[in-house]
């Protein structure tokens, strides 16, 4: 319950010699705004931070900065230490699920690269990186000769392409490349 002052017409939230008690169990009324930015952040933010619906969270960035302009305008207008805190709680809040979003976007697009990675990786051990090494030759006798990368020289290739004649391959990329195999259960070597 909130108390008028005896002698002008404000409103007084704290403690009184007519409200001993003070806030602690009053209804406290916030703007029409207020309260449309609060139930916003814990509708579409909070609540599908909360229940992992990470691609429920709205990405409108000027929704986002309203809402974020709102709470914190409003947590700076109050005294009291309790609901400061509440309102901080709600603006991390509604920056948490911002940020949860993105992760989630980010770990999805990670997610479908492996997988276009790995079919790339099954296409070259089905065979694909089979090569003709001689052509045929002018007359009857043909020779062909074909040969089959190991998994591991295969992938740099993919990866990194053909090193320059003379050079080799990277040792410190074969490194890499050896331990991300072993790390799959992948045989490097077969």
């Amino acid at each position: 319950m909130y108390s008028k002052s005896l002698f002008n017409r404000s409103v007084n939230l704290e403690r009184s010699v007519i409200n001993p008690i003070g806030i602690s169990g009053a209804t406290l009324i916030f703007s029409h705004e207020t309260m449309n930015a609060l139930k916003a952040v814990q509708e579409y933010y909070t609540l599908n931070l909360s229940t992992k619906k990470y691609d429920k969270i709205p990405t409108d960035y000027k929704k986002f900065l309203r809402l974020y302009q709102t709470i914190t305008a409003n947590s700076a207008k109050i005294n009291n230490k309790n609901l400061q805190l509440l309102f901080k709680i709600t603006e991390e809040g509604l920056v948490g699920a911002m940020n949860a979003y993105g992760l989630n976007f980010t770990a999805t697009e990670l997610t479908l690269e492996n997988t276009m990675l790995k079919k790339n990786i099954e296409d070259i051990l089905s065979g694909k990186n089979v090569k003709n090494a001689f052509g045929s030759s002018v007359g009857q006798l043909t020779i062909k000769k074909s040969f089959t990368l190991a998994p591991l020289f295969s992938y740099y290739i993919m990866l990194y392409g053909v090193p320059e004649r003379g050079v080799g391959f990277d040792q410190n990329k074969l490194s890499m490349l050896l331990s991300i195999l072993e790390k799959n259960c992948i045989d490097p070597y077969k």
